[in-house]
């Protein structure tokens, strides 16, 4: 048991340290480039290279984690983030976007998904993947904060340099302690689609629409908002958004230990998508800063409650003998509308306005609530899930 405690321990501090990272460029690149005069349109595609990378990796990161093991890959991500860090010490326009496309490729989430699947008994799991994707959410606030603040007072270069040494730490401790496991099951890439339930697809659509509709304000629009419309300075963005991502995280981690709401799954996500849309469509009026920061924090509350369902029933749904492969199936379908959404968003508040990317956000809503009417009306029965050192589908290294 305390093996596994340790095991979780490692792969949350490595993930959430990516997530730093990877917060802190959510608040340097804007801040940095719209002070400097670049264009929100022109930003909003270094978001999107960023976003369409993510559509891709899931299934790619599935497919390294079948084949070559949980922890080469686990230790391979950590690396290339701390490696593309450096990118930024060469002032070639080439590098930015190439650093863009690849840190998102290097997607964490399922890496940690399936340590939680094979190392915790089921009572906890639950808890576990909420409490690891929910700080993550948080870690990422942390990042918003340190990095606009660090902007402030050091250059971008050495900013980023900055949260390459923690990256860096994290791969080291992995390389040392973290445990191997490989699944025994090899599905054919040409098969896999095939090969998934129909639910885990459904379910992961679903949190695609839901995903692109805040990241169709939340990504670029909301901080360069902030700092070209009230003039905020980029230590008050980074806070702004550091307390978004710390409020998620700690709902997220709350809702999932301590509340348990009835009702069928169906039903709950279908209701949590439905209730976001007034909220969404009252930030599209102006109004004064603090009102509107109530509302983006009373939609992140919302969000985060269906979150915690999306992140449940995924490992509800994923088998045990390919659940990289399920993973990375849900996964690949919940970050595809990211990247479509963000790019719409920056030219639409361009040319119409910031409260075009709020509308936009309002019918991709609607559109994943009617999604999750496709779901079962019940959660599927699963598996007892054994502890790793039982599982027959994995072998322990």
């Amino acid at each position: 048991m305390d093996g596994q405690k340790r095991t979780i321990t490692i792969i949350a501090a490595g993930h959430w340290s990516a997530a730093l990272t990877n917060g802190a460029m959510r608040v340097i690149l804007p801040v940095y480039y719209a002070s400097a005069g670049v264009s929100i349109s022109k930003i909003a595609f270094l978001f999107f290279l960023f976003k369409l990378a993510e559509v891709f990796a899931p299934m790619g990161m599935g497919l390294t984690l079948n084949r070559f093991g949980y922890k080469r890959t686990f230790i391979s991500a950590l690396s290339i983030h701390t490696l593309i860090s450096c990118f930024y010490l060469f002032p070639v326009s080439f590098l930015i976007h190439f650093e863009r496309f690849v840190r998102g490729f290097v997607y964490m989430s399922d890496m940690s998904a399936v340590y939680v699947k094979h190392f915790s008994v089921k009572e906890t799991q639950r808890f576990l993947i909420n409490m690891i994707l929910g700080l993550k959410e948080a870690s990422k606030g942390v990042g918003m904060l340190v990095g606009g603040l660090l902007l402030t007072v050091f250059s971008l270069e050495n900013t980023v340099l900055a949260f390459a040494t923690v990256t860096a730490a994290s791969t080291l401790v992995a390389l040392r302690y973290l445990p191997d496991l490989r699944e025994q099951n090899k599905t054919p890439v040409l098969k896999i689609w095939r090969t998934m339930d129909g639910k885990i697809k459904t379910l992961g659509l679903g949190f695609g629409l839901l995903n692109g509709a805040l990241d169709a304000w939340g990504v670029v629009v909301l901080p360069v908002y902030l700092t070209t419309d009230l003039g905020l300075s980029p230590a008050f963005v980074g806070t702004v958004m550091m307390a978004e991502y710390v409020f998620q995280g700690v709902v997220v981690t709350l809702v999932s230990k301590y509340v348990n709401i009835p009702g069928e799954p169906r039903t709950l996500l279908v209701i949590s998508s439905v209730v976001l849309i007034p909220v969404c469509l009252a930030l599209s009026v102006p109004m004064p800063l603090y009102p509107f920061l109530t509302l983006v924090f009373v939609y992140i509350a919302l969000f985060s409650v269906s979150m915690v369902y999306y992140n449940h029933l995924r490992l509800e749904y994923a088998s045990e003998g390919k659940t990289s492969i399920d993973l990375a199936a849900f996964t690949t379908l919940s970050n595809v509308f990211k990247p479509v959404a963000v790019l719409a968003s920056g030219f639409l508040a361009e040319s119409l306005g910031s409260s075009s990317a709020y509308y936009l956000a309002s019918i991709l809503t609607l559109c994943s609530a009617l999604t999750c009417l496709r779901l079962p009306n019940a959660a599927a029965q699963p598996t007892a899930v054994q502890a790793y050192d039982r599982v027959e589908s994995v072998t322990l290294k």
